[in-house]
């Protein structure tokens, strides 16, 4: 019978191959014996020659049992035991064990594949952390993770790093007049106009929550970061979203602070976010749907208000 169910897979072997050796172990034991028991030596030598016998026979079972039942099993748990301590290096099992016959080769395989399992699905289960489930962006979590690549880089390379701030105009008005799924569809369009925008494989793109939404650039030019995040607000309002509570337009728009850390001037990403809010609460008290671009200098600098 099968350790595990071998439907569609080749027949096992291990008990059949067991059942030939004990036969043959036993007839050959049973043949030696009766010869020695023929034979006209003395009882005590026969006596030690069957004892020999014995202790041959079942030391060749024991060797057998150790080399096709015990060792790989013992190679299948310090498998096990690496995987649980988290040693990466140890993810492929070896082809010793995948590769057997039988039935210690079947569940060894059968162990290789639900790690596997386990392995695209922890995948998964990161890849779904990181991703906001409305928009589809990356979240805080996605942003910690790319930083952590992202800064180190920027400092070997000595090149810019610009952080825009988005926030949605009068959002809490617009859902309250037209409801919160339609204030969920506006921000899945939003979305998909940073997405379009912002597409570099280096351009992080995060909703940090609400209506409130973060970018990241690297070797960006400050200017190119201005351009960019103004031309971004201009598609917004071009979509035509109808805000019928907003004091600023007839339509959704948003305001975006911009901030850029030029070359030879560290990126700390914390004062960086504060400039850009910053940045940000000044479009607000010119009337929204502007953008406000700054220097990571000190004092901050405003290059320029765009409207």
């Amino acid at each position: 019978m099968s350790i595990i169910s071998t439907q569609g897979k080749q027949p096992l072997t291990f008990k059949r191959q067991w059942v030939r050796l004990s036969v043959l172990a036993c007839v050959t034991t049973g043949l030696l014996g009766w010869g020695i028991g023929e034979s006209h030596w003395p009882w005590y030598i026969q006596a030690i020659a069957l004892l020999l016998l014995i202790s041959l026979t079942a030391g060749w079972v024991l060797l057998r049992i150790e080399r096709d039942l015990l060792h790989p099993m013992r190679r299948l748990a310090e498998h096990a035991r690496r995987l649980h301590e988290g040693d990466n290096t140890h993810l492929m099992m070896t082809t010793y064990l995948t590769e057997r016959r039988d039935e210690v080769g079947e569940l060894a395989r059968q162990f290789q594949h639900l790690v596997e399992d386990l392995k695209a699905h922890n995948a998964q289960l990161l890849e779904q952390s990181l991703i906001d489930p409305l928009t589809k962006l990356g979240n805080r979590r996605m942003l910690e993770n790319r930083l952590d690549v992202a800064l180190p880089l920027t400092r070997r390379l000595d090149c810019t790093v610009s952080v825009l701030m988005m926030d949605v105009d009068h959002f809490k008005p617009y859902n309250d007049y037209y409801g919160h799924p339609a204030g969920d569809e506006c921000l899945v369009q939003i979305s998909g106009v940073l997405r379009d925008t912002f597409r570099r494989e280096t351009d992080i793109v995060v909703r940090l929550g609400g209506e409130e939404f973060l970018v990241l650039l690297i070797d960006t030019p400050s200017q190119e970061a201005w351009r960019l995040a103004d031309a971004m607000r201009g598609m917004i309002q071009a979509m035509g979203i109808p805000h019928a509570y907003s004091p600023s337009a007839e339509v959704v728009t948003v305001s975006v602070g911009v901030i850029t850390s030029p070359p030879g001037v560290s990126a700390d990403i914390d004062r960086m976010v504060a400039c850009a809010d910053e940045a940000l609460y000044a479009c607000k008290a010119q009337g929204r749907n502007t953008t406000q671009a700054r220097m990571l200098s000190p004092p901050s600098e405003v290059l320029e208000p765009h409207t």
